[in-house]
C-alpha cells in the first residue's frame, strides 16, 4: 500500500533500477510504488474512515467527525523521473491522465529540511492521476511529487531513503467546508482517539482561487498501524489556525525515528 509501508525490496532493485533508468523515465522501484499506490487508492475509495484511520473506536469521536465533515481523497508518493517532462509523457502513454503540475510548497521544504538542500534547487512538483476506481470511472486520486532526477539538488542517497522509507507517503481527506468550531474539535480528536501527531503544513497559492491549506500527521511510534501518515486538506488559507496547534516537536522525531527502524528490521 501506498503509505504503510514502502516495498522492502527498495534496496535490493536499486541496483538493477538504476542500470535501466536510461530506458525509462522511472526506475523499476518508482513503479512499483507507484502501482502501489494505484491499488492502495482502489481500497481505499470504498474503505470507511474508521477503517483507514484504524486502530480507532468505530464510533469514536475521531470515525465520527471523519466520517461527518470529510471524504477520503488520495493517496500520495514520492517518484524521481529522469526529467519532468518524461516523467508526465511517461504517466500519460499509461493512460493515467496526470493534471498540469503545480510547485510543491510543503513537500519542498520538508525535502530540504530533511536533507539539507537549498529549497530554491529543490525542484518538486505535484500532479494528479486519474486510476481506474471500484465506481468504474477515473477519478484524481493519486497524487505524485515528482522530484526529478536533473534537478540542481537531486542527490542518489535522497532517491534511495525515499524509496526504501516513504516519509511522504499518506492517506489524504479533504474538509469540504471548514468551520473553527468543527476543524478543532476534529484536530484533537485525530490527536487524541487515533494517535496521530501534529507536524505541520501550510499554505499552497498554487492550488484553487483562495489556494489551499494542508496540515500533516504521522502516527504516534507507540500505537503503530498500518498507515503512518495522513493530510487533511482544506481550500483557502488557513494558517492562522495551524499556528495555533501546539508542535509535538519530540514525539515526531520519535515516530520517525521509529519508522526508520521498522524499515531497517524489515529489510533483515
Amino acid at each position: 500500500m501506498s503509505d504503510s509501508r514502502p516495498s522492502g525490496k527498495a534496496n535490493e532493485h536499486m541496483r538493477s533500477a538504476h542500470a535501466t533508468e536510461k530506458e525509462s523515465a522511472f526506475s523499476a522501484v518508482d513503479l512499483e510504488r507507484l502501482q502501489d499506490a494505484i491499488r492502495d487508492a482502489r481500497s481505499a475509495w470504498t474503505a470507511p474512515a474508521a477503517s483507514l484511520l484504524a486502530p480507532v473506536e468505530t464510533d469514536g469521536n475521531a470515525a465520527a467527525l471523519t466520517e461527518r465533515n470529510c471524504v477520503f481523497d488520495h493517496c500520495a508518493v514520492l517518484l524521481f523521473p529522469s526529467t519532468l517532462a518524461s516523467g508526465l509523457r511517461h504517466l500519460e502513454e499509461r493512460g493515467l491522465a496526470p493534471i498540469p503540475t503545480v510547485p510543491s510548497t510543503v513537500v519542498r521544504r520538508r525535502l530540504s529540511e530533511r536533507y539539507g538542500l537549498d529549497p530554491a534547487q529543490c525542484r518538486v512538483h505535484i500532479t494528479r492521476i486519474r486510476p481506474e476506481l471500484p465506481d468504474g470511472a477515473r477519478h484524481a486520486s493519486v497524487e505524485v511529487f515528482l522530484f526529478p532526477r536533473d534537478s540542481t539538488a537531486f542527490d542518489r542517497r535522497i532517491e534511495e531513503t525515499e524509496a526504501e522509507q516513504g516519509f511522504e507517503q499518506h492517506t489524504a481527506f479533504v474538509f469540504g467546508r471548514p468551520t473553527a468550531p468543527v476543524l478543532e474539535s476534529l484536530v484533537a480528536a485525530w490527536r487524541a482517539d487515533a494517535g496521530l501527531l501534529w507536524e505541520g503544513g501550510g499554505h499552497n497559492p498554487h492550488e484553487g482561487p483562495r489556494g489551499s491549506t494542508v496540515m500533516y500527521f504521522v502516527r504516534d511510534h507507540t500505537r503503530p498501524a498500518r498507515r503512518r501518515r495522513f493530510e487533511l486538506h482544506c481550500a483557502g488559507d488557513l494558517r492562522d489556525f495551524t499556528s495555533r496547534i501546539p508542535r509535538e516537536t519530540e514525539a515526531v522525531r520519535h515516530a520517525y525515528t521509529a519508522w526508520r527502524r521498522t524499515e531497517q528490521v524489515a529489510q533483515l
